[in-house]
């Protein structure tokens, strides 16, 4: 991998094959035609302009490498290249609408599952084609009511597919380009329309017009009719924030380069923190940063926090805005602007005297850059992270909790992160969820109801001595952050965050986040969300379940003496959740998860009042006095793990299960806080404050400890791991 990212700082860098390292010319067998093939492949798979890259010292002709890239990137469902939007319009007369078009024709004649496309692309084929899984679901269906031979005519799937793009959003901060415009298209233009094109056309040397300087409805009816193209300039000084996602459209990811880093860039993003800035974090080269957030921009994902305003109040004399663009539900601005001075009114109605001006009349700015002097720069002062998986977002997604909730949902999943700027609104949602509900549904509510209280515990709490935090409260999902390189996420976590705090139990099937700085209440490194953990628990706390482990490759063709008896087992394999299954059920289910990793089997129980979790730092005293003081405290157990993992300077719960009529054992332990019970989340909130557990000496001290424990579980580990044997062709491996 980090030879692969060697290669592309050449390819970008524009190193000819000469001057090549000797370990690359040695990957490409000394050869110069497979380095070429390379640079050819990469520069289409990346969608590299040609002009100012390596590729055009290979492939001689522009448009041959234009079209090749083009019928790459829609064969393979990669969102149309606007980066290079300039070249393919007027050169290719290839505009998003057309590639799209051709795309979903495709799609459809090939009777694929709209889940095909990628979610970007998808996304944006609803923009501009209207056309969701619902269209598409109904345009197939009237295509194969039209008889089997329906692939075979080409009209009919034309037929059912738009001519002319949606009605889309159009922001008054982009630029507006002039297309490939004939003089068969001026005939269905009208009168502001032609002008509108006469002026483009006219000053055309001096760039792009912003579209607030045009007739809002003119532009838009241009961009229908394919007379002109919208570029979304973002500049290294612009700030962006991401709200909760709408007409996110969740079918699948590619995995192509563009899409990989725009999951990349969604998790990174920080309001406070400019393009420029976000470029040097994430040590990406800053022009595909800028092209990412354009398509954010573009698509409505995301939005500009410090451009111009445009309102009402905008437009006294002198204004470069064009008077449609003022009324904030895009609507007539005639009625708003009659105290204005006639000549500064624009009315779209013919008059008498011919047409209105379709356009402002004024120097034409060389740079559209629109950073008012009055934006203020949020101090970037850091905050508390909170690591949740994809299980939180699975439960407030499948609980048919509200729209608004389920908005925010997708951001967690999709995004990454939902930050807090967003987090009154989040609230407001979650306090809209109910106490009680009926069946499943009860689990749901419940992991909400814990949330709301979590997060109105841990933001913005006077009680907390967290030095440089501004209380603020972030919310992260371990699988995107897991998509960065190691140091970029260091980077990230140690500029964004003072503490990061882990729910708990965190999957097992999540990549862990492993932090010194900032200091991580949870699992921190992988080994500790996994079996090896169990068994260094119980070895620590000289007690645990009666347990069996099976080496990985074993086929088990009867139970060992311990699980006779026993009405539920669990079965807890590298890598994922554990099963829990009645013993009569358990050798086929061993069996299949032999195939892939060891398996540790133990004894378990499915009696509620055999199983107890006690929240720790535990006390070494009985506190009578307390209500909520749990006797299990004092377990011999317990108090050797207090011990033996330090977790007076921490905070979590170990689960308890009940083997007999009088014994209790450790099953599990888990840093962090819990979401699945609102008790036991309470019982450690307080715990937090009465120990003071998030204040600066005991962060030092438990990171510390961290890192202590995690160098003793790899030991362990070290200890009884051996190498993978070599093993028959017949045996399993």
């Amino acid at each position: 991998e980090e030879e692969d990212r060697e290669l592309e700082r050449y390819i970008y860098n524009l190193i000819q094959y000469e001057r090549l390292p000797p370990h690359l010319k040695k990957r490409f067998e000394n050869s110069q035609e497979l380095w070429r093939a390379k640079v050819i492949k990469f520069s289409i798979r990346h969608q590299l302009r040609w002009k100012t890259n390596l590729v055009r010292t290979i492939v001689a002709d522009e448009r041959t490498y234009y079209v090749e890239l083009v019928n790459f990137s829609r064969t393979n469902f990669m969102l149309y290249p606007y980066h290079i939007s300039d070249v393919l319009v007027p050169g290719l007369k290839i505009s998003p609408f057309k590639y799209y078009l051709e795309m979903m024709t495709t799609v459809m004649k090939n009777e694929l599952s709209y889940d095909r496309l990628p979610n970007f692309t998808a996304a944006d084929c609803v923009r501009l084609l209207g056309i969701g899984r619902n269209e598409y679901i109904d345009i197939m269906n009237k295509c194969r009511a039209k008889g089997w031979l329906w692939k075979m005519k080409k009209t009919i799937v034309k037929d059912l597919l738009p001519t002319v793009p949606c009605d889309i959003d159009i922001e008054y901060w982009w630029l507006v380009h002039l297309g490939v415009v004939s003089e068969e298209d001026t005939r269905t233009c009208n009168d502001m329309e032609k002008a509108t094109v006469d002026h483009l056309l006219d000053t055309m040397d001096e760039g792009a017009k912003l579209a607030g300087t045009l007739d809002r409805n003119t532009i838009k009816s241009l961009y229908r009719k394919g007379l002109i193209f919208l570029d979304v300039p973002v500049y290294n000084e612009d700030y962006i924030a991401v709200p909760p996602l709408e007409n996110f459209v969740m079918n699948r990811v590619s995995g192509d380069y563009f899409e990989n880093l725009l999951y990349k860039i969604f998790v990174s993003t920080d309001e406070r923190s400019s393009v420029e800035t976000l470029a040097a974090v994430l040590d990406i080269e800053i022009e595909m940063v800028k092209s990412a957030i354009s398509m954010y921009c573009r698509l409505g994902f995301a939005k500009k926090k410090n451009i111009e305003p445009i309102s009402g109040l905008a437009h006294e004399m002198g204004s470069k805005w064009h008077n449609s663009w003022f009324d904030a539900n895009h609507t007539s601005a005639k009625e708003r602007m009659r105290s204005v001075p006639d000549k500064f009114i624009y009315e779209s109605d013919e008059t008498p005297s011919g047409i209105a001006t379709p356009f402002i009349h004024r120097p034409i700015s060389q740079d559209p850059m629109l950073t008012p002097s009055s934006f203020e720069i949020t101090p970037h002062s850091r905050r508390i992270g909170f690591l949740f998986d994809y299980t939180l977002t699975a439960l407030l997604m499948m609980g048919n909790l509200g729209p608004g909730l389920k908005s925010h949902a997708v951001t967690m999943y999709e995004v990454g992160k939902l930050s807090d700027e967003s987090m009154d609104d989040f609230l407001n949602e979650l306090d809209k969820v109910r106490e009680t509900s009926e069946g499943e549904a009860q689990r749901y509510n419940d992991h909400a109801i814990t949330l709301r209280k979590t997060i109105k515990f841990l933001r913005r709490n006077d009680q907390f001595n967290l030095k440089g935090c501004d209380g603020g409260i972030d919310m992260l999902r371990t699988e995107r952050l897991a998509t960065l390189e190691v140091s970029t996420r260091e980077r990230i976590l140690n500029q964004n965050y003072a503490l990061l705090i882990s729910m708990a139990p965190i999957s097992c099937e999540s990549p862990a986040v492993t932090s010194c700085i900032p200091p991580h209440i949870g699992p921190v490194i992988p080994e500790m969300n996994s079996p090896w953990f169990y068994l260094y628990l119980y070895k620590c706390a000289e007690s645990g379940p009666m347990s069996c482990l099976f080496a990985r490759g074993r086929r088990v063709r009867s139970l060992p003496p311990l699980f006779t008896n026993c009405d539920t087992v669990r079965l807890s394999s590298w890598n994922h959740e554990p099963l829990f299954v009645h013993a009569s059920n358990l050798l086929p289910v061993l069996n299949d998860a032999l195939l892939e990793s060891p398996v540790i089997v133990q004894r378990y129980t499915s009696q509620p009042e055999k199983i107890r979790d006690v929240t720790f730092p535990f006390s070494e005293t009985a506190l009578l006095d307390q209500p909520d003081w749990d006797e299990l405290e004092l377990h011999p157990a317990l108090q050797k793990l207090q011990v033996e993992f330090k977790l007076k300077n921490s905070f979590g719960f170990v689960r308890m299960i009940k083997v007999n009529e009088s014994e209790w054992v450790p099953s599990d332990l888990h840093f962090g806080l819990s979401l699945a019970d609102s008790r036991l989340n309470e019982l450690i909130s307080q715990k937090i404050l009465s120990h003071k557990l998030l204040n600066e000496d005991s962060l030092s001290r438990q990171s510390r400890n961290s890192r202590e424990i995690s160098l003793r579980l790899l030991d362990f580990i070290s200890d009884f791991q051996v190498e993978e044997l070599d093993v028959d062709s017949g045996q399993i491996p």
